[in-house]
């Protein structure tokens, strides 16, 4: 199997050890839980309010919740299954430990996810042909579809949203989000 280059070999990475070990990836969460910890037991700043403020303003706008809504009502899906929809139509295959982390769920979590979408025929299990013990999940032919339908509903909402902002301040946004990105890789690369 050609593994998508964010997913990690299997000899690093294991979803479904004994012990629980995890990869690099643990690694990496356990460094990022730490500094969590660490800013967690501080106050919270002016900037940290407003952007939840921020966020919380920008949620109560149906307008930008309803099309994912709208998508998991019509298709009798779950949030956290359209997210894991979402993410094996953009990476492609993956091992579904890292799938967990990609949605923000345990993987014990994940498994039963993945059993529904599987009995929905949207999702497959395959094991790792290089560790038969990691388990691959990926999109089947309907799955691939319903995928691409999902990716065209977030695309318009994302299109409605940015037609409300100036061309320069869509700009000042995308490299404001592309430095913090860049840093976040450079973080990740010591």
């Amino acid at each position: 199997m050609r593994r998508p280059a964010s997913t990690p070999p299997a000899s690093e990475e294991r979803d479904e050890r004994p012990d629980g070990a995890g990869g690099p990836e643990a690694t990496d969460d356990n460094a990022a839980n730490e500094e969590f910890a660490a800013l967690s037991s501080q106050s919270p700043t002016p900037d940290s309010q407003r952007m939840l403020t921020l966020f919380m303003d920008l949620g109560r706008f149906r307008s930008l919740r309803d099309p994912l809504a709208s998508i998991c009502e019509d298709l009798n899906l779950t949030p956290t299954q359209v997210h894991a929809l979402v993410w094996l139509g953009h990476d492609g295959p993956m091992h579904v430990g890292v799938l967990a982390q990609r949605i923000g769920i345990t993987k014990k979590t994940i498994t039963g996810v993945v059993d529904r979408l599987a009995e929905m025929g949207t999702v497959e299990r395959t094991r790792d042909t290089e560790d038969r013990r990691a388990v691959v999940a990926r999109l089947t032919p309907s799955g691939t579809q319903l995928s691409e339908r999902i990716a065209r509903t977030m695309d318009a909402g994302v299109r409605q949203l940015l037609s409300l902002m100036a061309a320069e301040d869509r700009d000042a946004l995308f490299g404001m989000l592309e430095r913090i990105l860049a840093r976040l890789r450079a973080r990740q690369a010591e």
